[in-house]
């Protein structure tokens, strides 16, 4: 019996956390479920997620079972689990729903209040539990609870434990309804079936701007607004929503994006440089340029062994394109860091969702096998363009450098300009690496996405 089930109806893609006789406590198989079907939500066919619980529970947190013979490295165990499927619920470029069908507890509050939508049972309550072990809330809870709150309250909630109703969840604006057990899961059904039906590229330009909004100017976030809006006025959606007004009909919306490369890099820097950091950047990259030199090395026999699998297949296989992807996605933060188009201290492994400049890449796709055969030879004039860019880089970087020592701020222009570079380099190589059969492009589109001025 899996530990997360997946279940497809039409557009909507339901994960059921299915551990019930321990009320869905999370476990390593948890968070194993979790993060595979948040990359199956990735399909364009899914256009909603559900989370839910099986049994009388949605999910009471960490599988304290776990810790019988000690906590261990807990940190370890936030950042390579907890946090990675959090971020990929934020990411995620569909509405997700958390269908709160019992009790939520601890890290299971926080994995609901990561999602976009709660609709919860009459049945169901909210602990913050952590308190109550000598704990401090995880998994985002703070930030969370804090934004749908506010800080006094979301103080008195988290210090306090107390248990809150369904109701007065919904009184909080913890939960946006609350719906009798008999008909809860109709109801959930009801709701990302709606969703569902949306203007999908729109739900999640929409869900991006809110989220950039925390930490955005009133002026950032117009000029951020804007630009969605011209990228969302080249959608199939915007085209049909605009003809079933003039027409007086209902619009029917298919979710498809702008037609944009696999390969893109999203932008959520806030500008800031510490100065003491910036002043000794070059020392502190060191660490990373050497793990990246030898990750390089390992690099090489598996993307030829990528070459001669996908000669004969036609399609990288799937865990090499895994581990390749997070290689780019690696060099993409530590260039990043060098040269201050971010300011935090990269990780070493590569997720997605760890940087403020990080690269979203595509699953991968067939590829045609003669361009294969050939894509050296096909990637030379990109690759002398990426060369220059990344002069562009270096000398832009170096006037960064003396701008963000002496303001301790990154200008945007000077920031964008690098990350227009930085995206361009990153194509080239994930073309050689045939993460994509997609040539590298100049044009911007949605492959450079912004979300903070």
């Amino acid at each position: 019996m899996a530990e997360v089930e997946t279940t497809r109806d039409g557009g909507v893609l339901t994960l059921t956390l299915n551990r019930p006789d321990v009320l869905n406590a999370i476990n390593g198989a948890v968070h194993r479920g979790i993060a595979a079907g948040l990359k199956e939500a990735r399909d364009p066919e899914v256009r909603a997620v559900v989370i839910t619980g099986a049994g009388r529970g949605f999910c009471v947190g960490q599988d304290l079972q776990e810790f019988r013979e000690g906590a261990g490295d807990v940190a370890a165990n936030l950042r390579s689990n907890y946090h990675k499927n959090v971020l990929a619920i934020r990411a995620l470029e569909k509405p997700v729903i958390a269908a709160v069908n019992g009790v939520a507890a601890g890290a299971g509050v926080s994995l609901a209040l990561a999602c976009d939508i709660r609709v919860a049972s009459d049945a169901a309550s909210f602990v913050p539990a952590f308190i109550n072990i000598g704990l401090v809330p995880d998994s985002g809870g703070t930030w969370l609870t804090r934004r749908l709150l506010g800080a006094p309250r979301a103080f008195e909630w988290l210090t306090t434990g107390r248990k809150l109703s369904a109701d007065e969840a919904r009184a909080l604006g913890v939960v946006s309804e609350v719906v009798p057990a008999a008909e809860f899961q109709d109801r959930a059904r009801e709701v990302a079936h709606y969703f569902a039906t949306l203007p999908t590229r729109a739900v999640w330009q929409t869900k991006r701007l809110l989220d950039a909004a925390e930490t955005n100017t009133f002026a950032e976030q117009l000029e951020l607004e804007a630009e969605t809006q011209e990228e969302q006025t080249r959608t199939d959606d915007f085209r049909e929503g605009v003809a079933a007004f003039l027409a007086k009909r209902e619009p029917e919306f298919t979710g498809a994006p702008v037609e944009s490369h696999p390969i893109s890099i999203v932008v959520h820097d806030d500008l800031r440089r510490f100065r003491l950091t910036v002043a000794f950047r070059l020392l502190l990259v060191l660490p990373h340029v050497l793990v990246l030199s030898l990750w390089s090395l390992l690099a090489v026999p598996i993307v030829l062994v990528s070459w001669l699998v996908t000669l004969v297949r036609g399609r990288t296989p799937d865990g090499i394109h895994a581990w390749l992807s997070r290689f780019l996605r690696y060099s993409v933060h530590v260039i990043a860091y060098e040269f201050l188009i971010a300011d935090p201290f990269p990780r070493f492994r590569g997720w997605y969702g760890t940087y403020p400049v990080d690269l979203a890449i595509a699953a991968p796709a067939r590829q045609n096998r003669l361009a294969t055969l050939f894509r050296v030879l096909l990637a030379i004039p990109a690759y002398v363009l990426a060369y220059v860019l990344g002069i562009v880089i270096q000398l832009v970087g170096l006037f960064g450098w003396f701008t963000a020592l002496a303001v301790g701020r990154m200008p945007r222009g000077m920031r964008d300009l690098m990350a227009y570079c930085l995206r361009y380099q990153a194509q080239t190589h994930g073309y050689l690496l045939l993460l994509t059969s997609r040539y590298p492009t100049l044009a911007s589109g949605t492959a450079l996405q912004f979300e903070e001025g």
